[in-house]
């Protein structure tokens, strides 16, 4: 499968800006010929040209709206119809609010219902009312689904840009009130815990067999703090009982093995906390392995 990359350098609180510096440290670090190894074809097709964050604005519970549905629709015009839908499109965040947008652009390429699974320590699904800190990047697959604040109107009139059948949220450890109550009565939730339990590739096989039978196309959404803080501290929310690098590979084999992975996702790497540089080894070694089981 030939692949699209595009780097997304999206944040959504001043002092997560390192995070929208983990797309040009890990260009510098060779993620594209990394990949490139295993896809020659390969399509770079740049970065998205995201807002600058210098100071927080907005009320206590919705930080930043208006710069993010500003790099919502500059996400959106950059992945919208310049893809082949042959290809798997993989994208360099930026944390995770870019979601959105590049859900609203990519399906304009990939026809059909998308589905996906999300891989992240946390929820990613308060709105304003359950957020403890007005940070959107803990909103971003609660928006997607069409909670939570309104978007630009050609966005707007998409939403839902994901039904909520057709999400599988693997991994999570720390979820805030509110928003544990509201993922787990309409998301199929595998914890970390219970992925520990079951196995890794029973889980796989459940989370591969739910979204094709309910999608067209699948997107695979992993926040690199999911894995255990020991494998990759360099993330501004470590939280320990992870997953490990086989865990995460079993998930990516399998929905590989469906032929539905249309569009893989890696965010929440902050190169300034990676003193050791073991996050990013992790992610280069990590980074090919995602698109190809080869």
């Amino acid at each position: 499968m030939e692949v699209a990359f595009v780097g997304i350098p999206f944040y959504t609180m001043a002092r997560y800006r390192p995070m929208g510096d983990a797309v040009k440290s890990l260009r510098e670090a060779g993620i594209v010929r990394r990949i490139r190894s295993v896809d020659n074809d390969l399509a770079d097709l740049g970065d998205v040209d995201c807002p600058f964050i210098q100071r927080d604005r907005g009320s206590r519970n919705l930080r930043n709206l208006e710069v993010f549905l500003e790099g919502t629709r500059k996400v959106k015009d950059k992945l919208s119809g310049g893809i082949d839908s042959s290809r798997i499109t993989f994208c360099l965040g930026g944390d995770c609010a870019f979601v959105p947008g590049s859900l609203a652009g990519l399906k304009t390429v990939y026809k059909g219902k998308p589905g996906m699974v999300w891989l992240d320590a946390h929820g990613d699904f308060n709105i304003p009312e359950t957020s403890p800190s007005g940070f959107i990047g803990g909103m971003p697959l609660a928006i997607a689904c069409g909670r939570g604040p309104r978007l630009s109107e050609d966005i707007e009139s998409q939403r839902p840009l994901l039904e909520e059948k057709r999400v599988v949220h693997v991994g999570s450890r720390s979820l805030d009130p509110g928003e544990d109550e509201a993922l787990r009565s309409s998301i199929k939730l595998f914890t970390a815990i219970e992925l520990k339990k079951r196995g890794s590739r029973e889980v796989a096989a459940k989370i591969s067999k739910v979204l094709t039978d309910s999608s067209d196309w699948i997107v695979a959404h992993l926040d690199v703090d999911v894995f255990d803080p020991s494998l990759m501290p360099s993330v501004d929310f470590p939280e320990p009982g992870g997953l490990t690098e086989h865990d995460v590979l079993e998930i990516f084999r399998a929905l590989q093995a469906t032929g539905k992975l249309k569009v893989v996702d890696l965010t929440a790497y902050n190169p300034a906390l990676d003193k050791g540089y073991e996050g990013r080894s992790l992610i280069l070694d990590l980074a090919p392995k995602l698109v190809t089981s080869g």
